[in-house]
């Protein structure tokens, strides 16, 4: 908390308190956060509830509030663990407000407020639940409402914290638990739970000119018990002359046995549910325009810019789109072509985000832009995609993060993009990194996503404001796993340790890291000292181990598989006429002279001679010269 200076303290929620704050850094800044402070027991439930809340970060969805931030503090003045949750704030009036007014008038909700709302929520939990993510406490009040008929939800919560009991029973009111599924007084949530609790929001906006809160109460309450008392409801929503037919919704989604109830992916299904999308904008409900194979084949046929044209004038029509792509793809091979190509990169990004349901047209998309900035490459042509080609990427990578064939295109697309430092940042700001990190935690078996992933994390991670130390720092496990799962594969490596080396120099490996990263690194570096650039990386990442900590050194001189000091003259006898490698070797040879115990053992190998060696082949480089006349230094002394 210290980072943060609280301005205003909201009226705490049945679970934790809530305050609005800013930066203290920058307080001529407008941005303010939520903080959601939910106290904690002891500090193994403050850890299980913020490694469950950790998927809450990587929800990018225009119908869910943004989380910038997650940690565990300890308040002194009243001897207590929290989780603070950072939530965007917006300053906008709660879906409970928008319903209280409306009573109190009485006065119904219009339909189209009503479509709406039913399409955002239908498609805001369609995504988290195909996550795996459940909301738990859905309710009016944990629903913002933004500019015109515009909701978001709002104050998640996790496992842990829904399932303390002690704190259900003291401190949730009875009002407050009348959106809950019959089967989370059991403690039992899942993605049929926040159906019940939608169809309860949903069964208060409809009824709220007819019934006050009490009666609300009640119904819900007896609801719960027997779903039949939902016919009661019937007449009165007749009585607001509304031509919705959602007593059939309601019926649905206000089942008392989970099994009965339909899941978000189910509710898609439903026609009227559909028009609900449709209105809301939903990329889950497609129109498919169409357009006759030879009116696009005649179209093909003409130059770059009639086919330019072409693509921009029928934007809508999936399969133009797609045979413009396959079009354009043999294109690529002239190199005379490329130019005119690049002027399509904007036009690519906006059809993929256009038809993000497509897969088809996702992956010809992405081979397409990969083709023209490899074919860039090639010619030295420096290629800079602009911020709203990296967020329709971003969006497609979201909606598509289960697909392998696709994401082994698109993670070599954003790890050339992230090579310019412009770029990097928007994909860093833009949250790559949650995204990268998933990525990686599924498909670590695959070459292909794991070199191009990792190389992206080591663009976005040496960021010098980089603000994501959470999610960094739950990288390293990940990037771990990966280097133990490709450790004879020389690109994965390099591009695995370049990361770890970033992560390390940051201070994001811990204590218990040390010791097995060292010797995991070892272990890539005994296995791959025919190529050199993974040699180079390796070693930089062993150097930066082995400033953190002395555990790591005396691992490095004591391995069981073999001393560090041969496994340094074998990668220099490979690389002695290298100056690349020679002086990643001589920075890893400054951080072993650090300790007294191991320039003894330095000592006895004849490390001397072999830093003389250095010193004699590279006389003209002073970063070598310094390096090598630092540790010698310190030898001798």
């Amino acid at each position: 908390m210290e980072k943060y200076e609280v301005l205003e303290r909201l009226q705490p929620g049945a679970l934790g308190t809530v305050l609005v704050a800013g930066l203290k850094a920058e307080r001529s800044v407008k941005e303010r956060f939520v903080i959601k402070q939910v106290e904690c027991i002891d500090e193994n439930q403050a850890n299980e509830a913020l490694k469950e809340a950790m998927g809450l970060l990587k929800l990018h969805h225009s119908n869910i509030c943004v989380y910038k931030e997650l940690f565990v503090t300890w308040d002194n003045e009243i001897s207590s663990l929290f989780l603070c949750l950072v939530m965007q704030h917006s300053g906008q009036v709660d879906l409970s407000s928008l319903i209280k007014t409306k009573r109190q008038k009485p006065e119904k909700i219009a339909d189209m407020v009503v479509l709406k709302f039913l399409g955002q929520m239908v498609d805001a939990l369609f995504y988290i639940h195909k996550q795996n993510i459940f909301h738990r406490n859905l309710k009016p009040s944990n629903i913002l409402v933004t500019g015109e008929a515009s909701f978001k939800l709002y104050d998640f919560s996790t496992e842990t914290l829904m399932t303390d009991e002690w704190k259900w029973k003291i401190r949730v009111e009875e009002n407050c638990k009348c959106w809950m599924a019959p089967e989370a007084f059991s403690f039992s949530f899942s993605d049929k739970s926040d159906i019940w609790s939608l169809g309860c929001i949903l069964l208060d906006m409809m009824t709220c000119f007819v019934l006050n809160a009490e009666e609300i109460t009640l119904l819900l309450q007896d609801i719960r018990r027997d779903s039949s008392h939902l016919e009661r409801v019937l007449p009165l929503m007749q009585n607001g002359d509304s031509s919705l037919p959602l007593f059939p919704i309601l019926s649905m989604m206000l089942q008392i046995q989970p099994s009965m109830r339909p899941t978000s992916k189910d509710l898609i299904d439903v026609p009227f549910i559909g028009e609900c999308l449709i209105v809301a904008g939903s990329s889950l409900i497609k129109h498919r325009n169409s357009l006759p194979s030879c009116v696009i084949d005649m179209f093909l046929r003409g130059g770059i810019g009639s086919i330019l044209e072409f693509m921009q004038a029928f934007w809508d029509v999936e399969e133009a789109q797609i045979r413009t792509m396959q079009h354009l793809t043999r294109l690529v091979g002239d190199k005379k072509a490329l130019p005119c190509l690049l002027a399509f990169t904007e036009s690519i990004a906006f059809a993929m985000k256009s038809h993000i349901d497509s897969f088809k047209l996702q992956v010809e998309g992405c081979r397409l832009l990969l083709e023209i900035l490899s074919q860039a490459l090639e010619q030295d042509v420096v290629v800079i995609l602009d911020e709203n080609v990296t967020n329709s990427l971003l969006e497609t990578v979201r909606r598509h993060s289960e697909g392998e064939e696709f994401l082994s295109l698109i993670c070599p697309l954003l790890m050339m993009m992230s090579a310019d430092e412009v770029a990097a940042e928007n994909l860093r700001k833009a949250g790559l990194i949650a995204d990268l990190l998933s990525i990686l935690q599924n498909f670590t078996h695959n070459e292909q996503i794991c070199h191009s992933s990792c190389a992206v994390l080591w663009s976005l991670a040496v960021s010098e404001n980089n603000v994501d130390q959470v999610m960094l720092q739950s990288a390293v496990p990940i990037i771990i796993a990966v280097i133990q799962e490709h450790l004879q594969n020389g690109a994965v490596l390099k591009s695995a340790c370049s990361a770890l080396w970033a992560l390390s120099l940051q201070g994001f490996l811990t204590e218990s890291d040390y010791e097995p990263t060292t010797a995991l690194l070892m272990d890539a570096l005994r296995m791959n000292l025919e190529k050199p650039m993974l040699v180079n990386n390796t070693c930089l990442a062993l150097a930066s181990l082995l400033r953190l900590s002395e555990i790591a050194a005396f691992r490095f001189i004591t391995d069981s598989k073999g001393n560090g000091i041969n496994l340094i003259k074998d990668a220099y006898h490979f690389y002695c006429d290298d100056p690349q490698v020679v002086e990643s070797i001589c920075v890893l040879i400054n951080e072993m002279v650090q300790y007294d115990d191991i320039m003894l053992e330095m000592v006895s190998q004849q490390m001397e001679e072999l830093l003389s060696e250095i010193k004699s082949r590279f006389p003209s480089s002073m970063e070598i010269m310094t390096l090598v006349d630092t540790a010698l230094l310190k030898l001798q002394e």
